[in-house]
C-alpha cells in the first residue's frame, strides 16, 4: 500500500515539475511578477512577515527547524530567495511543494511497522503555546486549560493575518492592475483572517 502511495507521489512530482518549468520560464509570468511587490528582508522583519513571504526576502526562518513533532528526524533545508519580489515568492512556494514531497517520502520510510496508538486521558490543566509552520507561514497557538472540558482561553494567530502588514508594504506605489497579483502572493486565507 505504501509503495503504491510513493509511486503515485513520484508520478505527481513529475507532472508538477513539467508545469513548473513552463510556468517559471514563461515571458508573461515573468513580466507580471519580476521586480513587482518588492519587500526587503529588513522590511519583512519590521512588518512581521512569516513563511514564504519572509523567506522570499532572504530571511531563513522556518518553525519546522525548531524540531517540533518529527521534524528533528527529517532532513531538509529552508528554501529562501534574495530577489524579494513577487516572482521570488512564487519560486519559494513552488520549491516548498517539492520539499514537501521529499519530506513525505522520508516519513514513509520512517513509519514504524507497529501499531501507533497514543491514549489521552484526563482533562488538561495549565497553559501552553506553540509556533508551527503551515504552508502560508508561522501559526501561533495559545491555550489555557483549567482541568475541565472548557478552556479558559484559546487564541490563534494565522499566517495570513501576520502577512497583511507586509502586503501593505508591497502595495505602496504599485500599479492598480498589480493589486490582485500582490494579494495572491501572500496566498491569503480570508476566513482565517476575518474570524
Amino acid at each position: 500500500m505504501l509503495k503504491d502511495f510513493v509511486r503515485q507521489l513520484n508520478d505527481m512530482e513529475k507532472e508538477i515539475r513539467e508545469m513548473t518549468d513552463i510556468f517559471l520560464t514563461d515571458y508573461t509570468v515573468k513580466s507580471r511578477l519580476v521586480d513587482i511587490g518588492i519587500i526587503t528582508g529588513e522590511d519583512a522583519i519590521r512588518r512581521g512577515a512569516v513563511g514564504p513571504m519572509m523567506r522570499a526576502s532572504g530571511i531563513n526562518v522556518d518553525m519546522r527547524k525548531n524540531g517540533y513533532a518529527a521534524y528533528n528526524d527529517l532532513d531538509f533545508e529552508v528554501i529562501t530567495s534574495n530577489k524579494c519580489d513577487s516572482y521570488a515568492r512564487c519560486e519559494v512556494r513552488i520549491g516548498e511543494i517539492f520539499q514537501s514531497i521529499d519530506i513525505i517520502r522520508q516519513c514513509v520510510e520512517k513509519i514504524p511497522d507497529t501499531e501507533i496508538n497514543t491514549k489521552v486521558t484526563g482533562m488538561p490543566n495549565g497553559e501552553s503555546f506553540i509556533r508551527v509552520e503551515q504552508p502560508r507561514g508561522e501559526a501561533f497557538y495559545h491555550v489555557r486549560a483549567n482541568g475541565t472540558k472548557f478552556l479558559d482561553r484559546f487564541r490563534v494567530r494565522t499566517p495570513t493575518f501576520a502577512n497583511i502588514p507586509a502586503l501593505t508594504q508591497t502595495l505602496q506605489g504599485c500599479q492598480y492592475g498589480d493589486v490582485p497579483l500582490l494579494v495572491l502572493t501572500i496566498d491569503p486565507c480570508i476566513s482565517c483572517t476575518e474570524r
